[in-house]
Formats: C-alpha cells, sequence, structure tokens
C-alpha cells in the first residue's frame, strides 16, 4: 500500500480531522460567483476596484500602508528580500534551516534571486536574538521569521523574545520579513492584533489558500516605498497576470469566513492533540499545540498501518490521520492543521472516533 493510495483515501473520506470540508469545483464556483456583486469589474494587470479595495482592505488589518497581490509566496518571499538587499546593498539574509524558502523551493532566492543565506539558529527550535546576533557576522540586509513555524509543529517565540529581535534588528538597520503565510492563527496564541504582530515587522507575506481556504494568491504587506518597488519587480518576474479576480475574491470570502474562526480553531487543535496523546504509540509536536496545528509521531509498522488505514477510512468514510509527510521503518510523520472541517462532528463524536480508530488500528501496530 502507497502513501499516494492512502492519500487519495483520506482526501475521499466527506469528514476528515484536518483542514477544511471537502467541496466540488462546481460548488467553489458558484459559491464564489454568489458573493460576488453584480457592479464587480474584473481587475486588469493588478489594477481596478477589486483588487486594490481588497489590497487595502488587508493593510489596514495588518496596520501599514501598502498592499500588493500576488499569484504566490513563492514569487513574493524572495522578492521582499530582494527589495532589503537592493536597499542594504548587501546581498546577505538570515533564514531559519526550515524556512520554505530554504527548504521547498529548490534555491531560488540563489539561483534567481541571487541572495546570500545565512542559516539562523537550529532546525528544532524558534530562533532566539543570539541566533541573529550569530547570523550577523555578515552584513545582513535582512532577516526572515516565520510565524507560526510549519516544520517544527506550528510552534512560535515567546512574545517578549519576539519584541526584542524586532528591536535589536532595527537597532542595527535590519530589516525584519515576516513569513505569514500561517499568520492568522497567531493572534489567538499571542493575545495581540494582527496589526500589533505586524508592527514588529518592515515587510510582512500573508497567504490565502491555507488557513483561508482561497484558491490561490498571497500578499505583500509593507510601507508605500517597499510597495512600490515589489509592483516593479512584479512586473518584471511575470507576476502581474491578466486577471486575478477569481483568486481575489475566493481571498476576501475566505478572510470574511475564517478568520474570526481561527481562536476556536486553535482550541479544537489543543483538544485534538490531547485525544491523540492518549493513543498508543502517538505523540504530538508540540505535546500542547500554540496554534491551530502540529504535527504527529506515530510509532507503528508503515506498511500495515497504510495498509489497514485505507480500510479502515473506506469503511468508516472518516479520517483521522493525515497522510504522512515522511516515513521512517517503524514510524509515520504526519501533521494536522484544524479548518472547518473539524466541525462537522462534535468532540463528543471526534472522541469515539478517535478511540475506534485507536483500538482498530494502533493497539497491535507498535
Amino acid at each position: 500500500m502507497s502513501v499516494d493510495q492512502y492519500r487519495a483515501t483520506f482526501r475521499g473520506c466527506p469528514i476528515n480531522a484536518s483542514r477544511h470540508k471537502p467541496e466540488s469545483i462546481k460548488a467553489t464556483l458558484q459559491r464564489l460567483a454568489d458573493a460576488t456583486g453584480d457592479d464587480e469589474q474584473i481587475d486588469n494587470y493588478g489594477r481596478g476596484e477589486l483588487i486594490e479595495s481588497f489590497e487595502r482592505e488587508v493593510a489596514a488589518l495588518l496596520g501599514k500602508e501598502a498592499a500588493l497581490f500576488m499569484p504566490s509566496g513563492t514569487m513574493a518571499q524572495p522578492m521582499a528580500l530582494r527589495i532589503w538587499a537592493d536597499l542594504a546593498r548587501t546581498d546577505y539574509v538570515a533564514l531559519h534551516a526550515t524556512s520554505h524558502v530554504a527548504l521547498h523551493e529548490h534555491n531560488s532566492y540563489q539561483v534567481l534571486w541571487q541572495l546570500k543565506g545565512c542559516e539562523l539558529g537550529e532546525s528544532h527550535r524558534v530562533p532566539l536574538l543570539d541566533d541573529l546576533k550569530a547570523a550577523a557576522r555578515d552584513p545582513l540586509a535582512a532577516v526572515l521569521l516565520e510565524l507560526p513555524m510549519r516544520e517544527i509543529g506550528g510552534q512560535l517565540p515567546q512574545w517578549d523574545e519576539l519584541v526584542r529581535q524586532s528591536d535589536w534588528a532595527r537597532a542595527q538597520g535590519i530589516k525584519l520579513h515576516m513569513d505569514g503565510a500561517r499568520l492568522w492563527q497567531c493572534p489567538a496564541a499571542y493575545e495581540k492584533s494582527l496589526a500589533d504582530i505586524a508592527a514588529l515587522f518592515d515587510s510582512v507575506y500573508v497567504s490565502f489558500y491555507k488557513d483561508l481556504g482561497g484558491i490561490a494568491g498571497a500578499m505583500l504587506v509593507g510601507d508605500a516605498d517597499f510597495i512600490a518597488r515589489a509592483k516593479v519587480w512584479q512586473r518584471r518576474v511575470g507576476g502581474t497576470l491578466y486577471a486575478l479576480y477569481p483568486y481575489v475574491i475566493a481571498a476576501r470570502e475566505g478572510l470574511a469566513q475564517h478568520l474570526a474562526a481561527m481562536p476556536e480553531r486553535r482550541d479544537n487543535a489543543r483538544w485534538l492533540a490531547e485525544q491523540l496523546n492518549r493513543l498508543p504509540g502517538v505523540t504530538t509536536w508540540p505535546a500542547v499545540p500554540q496554534t491551530n496545528m502540529f504535527r504527529l509521531h506515530i510509532r507503528c509498522n508503515p506498511p500495515i498501518f497504510l495498509e489497514q488505514g485505507v480500510r479502515w477510512m473506506q469503511q468508516h468514510q472518516i479520517g483521522i490521520i493525515p497522510p504522512p509527510y515522511r516515513v521512517d521503518d517503524d514510524a509515520l510523520h504526519c501533521e494536522i492543521s484544524v479548518g472547518n472541517a473539524f466541525d462537522l462532528l462534535t468532540r463528543e463524536q471526534w472522541q469515539e472516533w478517535i478511540r475506534e480508530f485507536g483500538e482498530a488500528m494502533l493497539t497491535d501496530n507498535q
């Protein structure tokens, strides 16, 4: 049994514990059409009231002067670093080892954007101020910090530590850029507003398809000069598409639908992790989630688990353990991000299904 088969079966379940409720393409497009005003017009090469009003909305939400809608974060983030590098006249930027820019983009920040990376901290933990100081042995243009940090289970630095890092960077003339792909999860953890958090950073990237259920799309946010420079770069790299209105409308609706639910989803993630930690051979990272995402380590015989898991999901039409992102000889590693799919069942119903899943799948599979 392959991971691909397990993944297809999990995605085919009408009820699952991770991400958002399944929705057909037709239903998605109909919902977005219904959310579009009769007098709204398509954007054209990044211009028009539809896209510009949404940019103003997100900029205000994050307490920044301006924002720019972009097709992807893979385009947006190295662009931000390139802008800061040009202004600082140095190509050095500091990145955590688990940064998406360093880990999942085939070194495009070096190959395409001609930036030089300095590793920040250790891969298994959040960066500390001492790590920033150590990375600054080279003349840094910018430091990229991810909030929350996906590859270590959605962990965050302590608020006071983050403030110290921001104050130090500004005192050194080093720009602080936020990978805020999942920034929407952070206010509940910090008990701060989005603007409070963004105020510690010179530029911010946010994503609209992860927590907010959009089709695709991202946004860079910062001061007016930064965004003016980003518009030039967006044109240079082919990011000024003829029209982006389906992505803009989906992002706008996702923000309206999902943002207010983030605190409850964090609570659900903490509850869910507590239940899963009771299963034999299962541990979450972190033990108590800080945000509405966490990672799972399942000690098992992977081929047997995958085969039995497919049969169990086919029988019950419920997905509890998402497909693994890594398979070891004696363990699976998975990730859960709680969205509105969790709301399809009550906690009591989830608890019963988790108990049944553990008895069927894990008791003898250690």
